[in-house]
């Protein structure tokens, strides 16, 4: 069975990211023999960067995959000119596998924003998402401030079960960075266990 290997941020990410992986495969792609390897987890773009050749060699070394789909957060920049910046420097690695970048502006939880209205009603709410949801510096404050007074928002608790309640196209209408992560997998599945392909 071929799979995508995910490398991404932290704890959250590593529960959330094979459960949106999966929903794309699936329930957009139809395609029900792909899976999803248990996460890498880099912790930043930066720390990534420095250990680069490792995470692509242990990546390649999963049994059955396919492809590596980076996801990782870009707080400020330009998602598109980092994005090239690091598929160049994976360039340079030669690797094995066919790798897809994808940065969330500003944040995982941002995509949560662009499809609020599937996401709130299972919190008891009635929310409209932002004018322009990527703008927004802190998806994570104005998550806890809007679906848990009093509480706070918790990555590992709630990013998973949240991520099962997108609305892929409203989501990728209202943000550039979720439009970019269906393309990439859908990328991988078709360029699957071709070393040097590297998008974008």
């Amino acid at each position: 069975m071929p799979k995508i290997v995910p490398i991404v941020e932290g704890d959250g990410d590593a529960k959330a990211v094979p459960v949106l992986i999966r929903r794309v495969l699936h329930d957009r792609l139809r395609l029900y023999d792909w899976e999803v390897t248990h996460p890498k987890k880099a912790h930043s773009l930066p720390t990534l960067r420095k250990k680069l050749a490792n995470y692509l060699r242990y990546a390649a070394m999963e049994d059955e995959a396919q492809g590596v789909l980076i996801l990782l957060d870009l707080d400020d920049g330009c998602p598109k000119e980092e994005a090239q910046r690091l598929a160049a420097e994976i360039r340079s690695q030669a690797a094995r596998l066919p790798v897809a970048i994808v940065l969330a502006h500003r944040e995982y939880e941002a995509w949560f924003l662009a499809s609020i209205e599937t996401i709130a009603p299972q919190y008891g709410e009635d929310l409209t998402p932002p004018a322009d949801v990527e703008s927004v510096r802190d998806a994570k404050g104005w998550l806890s401030r809007r679906l848990f007074p009093g509480g706070r928002y918790k990555e590992t608790a709630h990013q998973p079960s949240m991520t099962t309640e997108i609305d892929f196209d409203l989501a990728a209408r209202r943000s550039r960075s979720f439009s970019r992560f269906l393309h990439a997998v859908e990328l991988l599945t078709q360029h699957a266990g071709q070393g040097g392909f590297v998008s974008p």
